[in-house]
């Protein structure tokens, strides 16, 4: 098998964004999982039995993780050029999945079930 430097820069070139795509700061991670959790709100809105089912499941499944991600950023919520850097690249995200988040917790927020299912204990 003749492999070229041109085969392993075509490779690199193909590999690495794939593997780089899956690494994500602590910071990405916890906006893209407010955003998940804004999606399940939005979108069953008016049936919040499903709801409450859904969250359940991504808390079952993201729960722990988000939990221990915003342990490790409260460390640095004093630290204002770090919250400014937060809020300049993420601000925009984090309104959005807030306003969503709002527009289907209003409607659900007296339910028991979705009430429960939003405890991160």
């Amino acid at each position: 098998m003749n492999i070229t430097i041109k085969t392993i820069l075509c490779a690199t070139l193909v590999v690495a964004p794939l593997a780089l795509a899956g690494c994500k700061s602590d910071e990405e991670k916890v906006v893209s999982y407010m955003e998940e959790m804004a999606d399940i709100m939005d979108k069953n809105k008016d049936d919040c039995d499903k709801m409450a089912g859904e969250l359940q499941k991504w808390q079952e499944t993201k729960g722990k993780e988000l939990k221990e991600l915003e342990k490790k950023m409260k460390d640095k919520k004093d630290d204002k050029e770090a919250a400014e850097a937060f809020k300049k690249k993420y601000g925009d995200r984090m309104e959005a999945a807030t306003k969503k988040m709002m527009s289907g917790g209003l409607k659900c927020m007296t339910n028991e079930k979705v009430m429960k299912a939003m405890k991160n204990d």
